[in-house]
């Protein structure tokens, strides 16, 4: 009784949950580490941790109304295909006991370029790019949730959410800042769940899967370099 009860109070978490949740299409773990090179190219590596359990739901197969993340290698190489100067370098994919972890890397020939791969990696994320000779910016809004939760999903939540995280890494030859902001891309004060480094040559985030959710007016990152 009490597997069937969880069961339940996990399929109303999976229609509860906010945008972030189908931004990483029942990934529960994503890591995003940018290289930018003196030139303006570079290479992103990204890693997708899937939680088994959610996939055992039916998250993964047959559910429509989640934006795609590209999963197998064919599915890489199709979206980078549509980007003019990136280019897919390396898929892996492994099992674990508890996940499925999709690992890529994409090298890009400039920041535009950069931030298209970000924008296909997940339709849900929001990138605006700006750049002149020696100055560039984007942010990326990946929570635009006001999303409240009621105890039983809470406490649900603060279990399956245990050990997974939200990482983003970029560094860049000279000095970087980053600033995390709301989803109106509005400057925020950096969450105490969050172990941050917020200027030098390389720039960080890593959060909780849950603590990401918790922003209730949304999170995004804005990067200067």
């Amino acid at each position: 009784m009490k597997k069937k009860l969880n069961i339940f109070i996990l399929k109303r978490l999976l229609l509860a949950l906010p945008s972030v949740l189908i931004i990483f299409n029942s990934c529960i773990g994503v890591s995003t580490e940018i290289q930018m090179n003196r030139d303006g190219s570079g290479r992103i590596t990204m890693e997708y941790r899937i939680s088994k359990t959610l996939d055992s739901l039916g998250v993964l197969d047959g559910n429509e109304s989640m934006p795609p993340i590209p999963v197998s290698r064919s599915d890489w190489e199709r979206s980078v295909s549509r980007i003019s100067g990136a280019r897919l370098v390396s898929h892996s994919r492994r099992e674990t006991a508890q996940d499925t972890i999709i690992s890529a890397v994409i090298e890009f020939n400039n920041p535009q370029t950069m931030a298209a791969v970000l924008s296909a990696s997940n339709e849900m994320i929001s990138i605006n790019f700006s750049g002149q000779s020696n100055s560039n910016s984007f942010n990326m809004i990946f929570n635009n949730s006001n999303a409240r939760y009621d105890a039983d999903l809470l406490t649900l939540m603060q279990t399956i959410f245990s050990g997974y995280n939200f990482s983003f890494s970029f560094n860049a030859p000279g000095n970087s800042t980053m600033t995390l902001t709301d989803a109106r891309a509005n400057a925020i004060s950096t969450p105490s769940s969050a172990a941050a480094v917020l200027s030098g040559r390389t720039v960080s985030m890593s959060m909780n899967t849950l603590d990401v959710l918790n922003q209730i007016n949304g999170l995004g990152i804005r990067i200067d370099w």
